[in-house]
């Protein structure tokens, strides 16, 4: 019984050492198509966790697109944000990867604009 073992356990060891080369080792066909699944879901994917600071929140849509042009002009190169969450329109800017870059941000606004907050948001990734 022990030979019976012992023979199955070395046929099973030499074909696993056959589907290896040097530094290769054969994987199954189904996981190369996860792994190529996977590349293509963080393709698509260009936004992560982050923050914005928002500058307004209110149902009127005129105050939001004037707030929305006085800063494209104050600030021409931080990209803005207008989002409608029903019954609010948000103003929001920036794509800040963590709350201290947004704090910074914040300060430099505070003596311009009212309403302030940092508020969590999903941000774009800085193009490579």
């Amino acid at each position: 019984m022990k030979a019976i073992i012992t023979t199955s356990i070395l046929i099973i060891v030499g074909f696993t050492a056959l589907g290896q080369t040097k530094n290769n080792i054969k994987t199954p066909p189904y996981l190369d198509s996860l792994v190529q699944k996977n590349i293509e879901k963080h393709k698509a994917e260009q936004t992560r966790d982050g923050y914005r600071v928002q500058l307004f929140s209110g149902t009127e849509r005129i105050n939001a697109n004037n707030l929305r042009n006085k800063f494209k002009i104050d600030y021409p190169e931080v990209p803005i944000y207008l989002i409608y969450q029903q019954p609010y329109y948000k103003l929001r800017v920036g794509d800040f990867r963590n709350k201290i870059e947004a704090q910074q941000f914040y300060l430099k606004l505070a003596p311009d604009y009212e309403q302030l907050l940092i508020v969590p948001d999903k941000v774009n990734l800085p193009s490579l």
